[in-house]
């Protein structure tokens, strides 16, 4: 397991949108945006069941994602490792994911008009990290 500097963390708790690198069939990439939640060992980010994203996954068992800043100093964290479809996520996920990208109203909001959604999980278990912009 990567032992992770102190700013890296705080980072990785931030609403950052992330970019999410998965590989079609044909072996071209798919690159989309996504929100994400990180435990210290894994990321998790949601997606519909029938998106394209969670069909690579279930094919390719990889992505990458790139947790990035918008703002000066520009910093990013990317990671490359072993991903899988998950099961449903539960409305508290949802809600505490939302709350960390909308704020607190408007996460709640978010959550309770989409409650009945099929939303699953992709957790990415990395293998490899890259890392820019920290000291």
């Amino acid at each position: 397991m990567t032992v992770l500097a102190p700013e890296v963390e705080e980072f990785l708790k931030g609403a950052h949108v992330a970019a999410l690198a998965t590989l079609r069939g044909n072996g071209r990439p798919h690159v989309t945006p996504v929100w994400y939640d990180f435990d210290g060992r894994e990321f998790t980010v949601s997606t519909f069941r029938d998106t394209q994203k969670a069909k690579n996954v279930a094919r390719k068992g990889f992505a990458a994602l790139t947790v990035f800043s918008n703002e000066f100093p520009y910093r990013q964290v990317t990671v490359e490792g072993m991903a899988k479809v998950g099961g449903p996520i539960d409305n508290v996920w949802r809600e505490r994911v939302a709350m960390r990208y909308l704020g607190e109203a408007a996460g709640r909001a978010y959550v309770r008009e989409s409650f009945e959604l099929d939303v699953i999980a992709i957790r990415i278990r990395p293998v490899k990290w890259h890392i820019e912009g920290f000291e």
